[in-house]
């Protein structure tokens, strides 16, 4: 079928008719008329049904044409007679579609063909059949179109198939009381009319109370997300206030903290020097671990006060050339990298926006444990650069081929006071990567690691976009 013609809501409505059915078309022009006609007998075509189509004197060449122009093979399906006026074996059922205006010129058989009509209805319901009368509005007087109306369950008219309510069955078409036959058909009327009108109240009804309900779920669901968003406003508030207070309180033990140490240090160094003629081996050995560990414990308070600073300090932010700041971090780490080889490969990298000093941090606690971390390797490899990740961030990584890392405790990493690696192997005190985390996330970013053992480690950091910032 012509697949402009599919979509239409007449073939559709056509193509739920099938076998048994009988119907007629009451057109006006010729649009009307064949727009009916050639489509059910395509359908009846594309099901493999015999199709007899009956035309009028002098009208056969121009259905043939109007049915070529829809797509239609006449030659074809009239050569394998599927499209002629036979008997319907070897075809799964019979289709038939006829044009009427002979029976006009013959006036004096007008009541015997309603009669033929309405007992047409038998014999279709009796057989795998169906059939198209066709109607001249414009050519059959109105008292003719009504006896075609009610002889006809299913009517076409204007492009619309409807279901007949005026349809009056043959038995009682033929009766000889027409009065009786008329009231009960009214009433009967009637009737199916009231209960199309019921049932479409009722639709109605359901739809409102439909309504009402999905009203009354959105207006629960719209409270319920207040009444949740009130509770994680109240939530962050309060977390908001914990973390405030355990800065401070860090902030507070490790300022604390600060002169205990340098009394142990300064009093064991004095202790070291006034005793040493009167110690033996294993005494120094435990005033130098003593001191050693004052040292890392002195470490670790510097780190965390500047830790806890972090998050007390008030971000001065600015547009930022990153690989000017990666290379004057490079620059500044120039002693530890003295005597090793090291290939740097820097990027180009992108504009962001943000404090200058603070993501500095972050850039020199990444490079740094990059140098840190490839110190076995005779020749190390370093990489900087960026990644078109999405649209609306800047992705900057730091790649070397070091040690690396178990995957597994990657969620670690960023921990304060985590390490993967002991102390006696590389140095530090397990804060810089927090401080990196804590940096970027100040920043509206994100910060995560990839890598595996002995195949080096790759630390990528996410910025907001500067355009995404100022828009």
């Amino acid at each position: 079928m012509n697949p402009a013609a599919q979509r239409t809501p007449l073939i559709a409505a056509l193509e739920q008719l099938g076998p048994h059915d009988h119907f007629c078309s009451i057109y006006e022009n010729r649009e009307e008329h064949y727009g009916v006609a050639i489509p059910f007998m395509q359908i009846g075509l594309d099901r493999g049904e015999k199709c007899i189509y009956i035309a009028d004197d002098g009208t056969v060449g121009e259905v043939r044409q109007a049915m070529q122009s829809e797509g239609i093979d006449v030659e074809r399906v009239t050569a394998s007679k599927a499209l002629v006026l036979a008997t319907h074996e070897g075809f799964s059922a019979l289709r038939a579609t006829g044009e009427t205006e002979w029976v006009v010129r013959g006036a004096r058989g007008l009541e015997r063909w309603m009669e033929y009509e309405s007992r047409l209805n038998h014999s279709l319901a009796e057989n795998n059949c169906s059939a198209l009368c066709q109607y001249n509005r414009r050519l059959f007087p109105p008292e003719l179109i009504l006896d075609v109306i009610r002889t006809h369950p299913v009517v076409v008219y204007r492009g619309t198939v409807c279901r007949n309510l005026y349809y009056v069955p043959p038995d009682e078409f033929l009766g000889t009381n027409e009065a009786e036959r008329e009231v009960e058909r009214l009433l009967t009327n009637i009737q199916e009319r009231e209960d199309v009108e019921h049932a479409l109240r009722e639709q109605l009804s359901e739809r409102k109370r439909a309504e009402e309900a999905l009203r009354r779920s959105r207006d629960e669901l719209d409270i319920k997300v207040k009444e949740r968003t009130a509770k994680l406003r109240e939530i962050n508030d309060d977390l908001q206030s914990v973390n405030k207070e355990l800065e401070a309180f860090a902030y507070s033990v490790s300022h604390d903290l600060r002169a205990p140490l340098r009394h142990i240090a300064g009093f064991t160094e004095l202790l070291q020097k006034d005793a040493e003629p009167i110690l033996d081996q294993k005494s120094r050995l435990y005033i130098t671990k003593i001191l050693e560990s004052a040292d890392r414990m002195g470490s670790l308070v510097d780190d965390l006060l500047a830790f806890s600073r972090i998050g007390r300090v008030e971000t001065q932010k600015a547009t930022i050339n990153l690989e000017s700041l990666v290379r004057d971090v490079i620059a500044e780490i120039a002693p530890d990298t003295q005597g090793r080889s090291i290939v740097w490969r820097i990027g180009t990298l992108p504009i962001c926006y943000g404090d200058p000093s603070l993501l500095g941090l972050v850039f020199t606690n990444l490079i740094s444990n990059a140098v840190k971390f490839t110190r076995a390797r005779p020749q190390a490899e370093i990489e900087i650069d960026s990644l078109n990740h999405r649209p609306n961030e800047v992705v900057v990584f730091v790649k070397d081929n070091g040690i690396g890392f178990d995957t597994k405790y990657k969620d670690k990493l960023f921990g304060v006071f985590q390490r993967l690696h002991s102390k006696d192997a590389f140095e530090g005190t397990g804060i810089g990567l927090a401080t990196v985390q804590r940096i970027v996330h100040r920043h509206g970013g994100r910060v995560w690691a990839e890598g595996s053992i002995e195949n080096g480690a790759t630390f990528c950091v996410a910025l907001p976009n500067p355009g995404d910032i100022h828009a």
